[in-house]
């Protein structure tokens, strides 16, 4: 099983949905495979100045095998430098080719 999760929004509620669904997705099944896409306003929550309970529990999904990939175009747009991202985020030149190429390669997408 392969589940993308697209996260596009500075919302806390809706990010901390999305890492549950995840968190959920991996106890239920433990050989899926994750991955994240982020543009738009959801780019600040990987990086260093994302809240502290967001960062703990992306470096622990990141730990389990959960890929994330970050817009570089959004990055850009919100003026944020690639040396604030978590160490784990990938930098990919277009969120939207990203998620193409995922669900092209069989992930499912997921919106929370």
């Amino acid at each position: 099983m392969k589940a993308l999760v697209h996260v596009d929004r500075e919302d806390l509620t809706a990010m901390n949905i999305a890492l549950s669904n995840i968190e959920n997705l991996l106890a239920a099944a433990p050989g899926a495979e994750v991955a994240v896409v982020a543009n738009g306003n959801a780019v600040i929550f990987f990086t260093q100045h994302a809240p502290s309970h967001v960062k703990e529990r992306l470096t622990a999904l990141a730990a389990r095998g959960v890929k994330f990939y970050i817009c570089n175009n959004s990055l850009r747009a919100h003026g944020i430098d690639r040396g604030e991202l978590l160490p784990f985020a990938e930098v990919v030149p277009a969120g939207i080719v990203k998620i193409l190429e995922l669900q092209s390669a069989g992930y499912l997408y997921v919106k929370p």
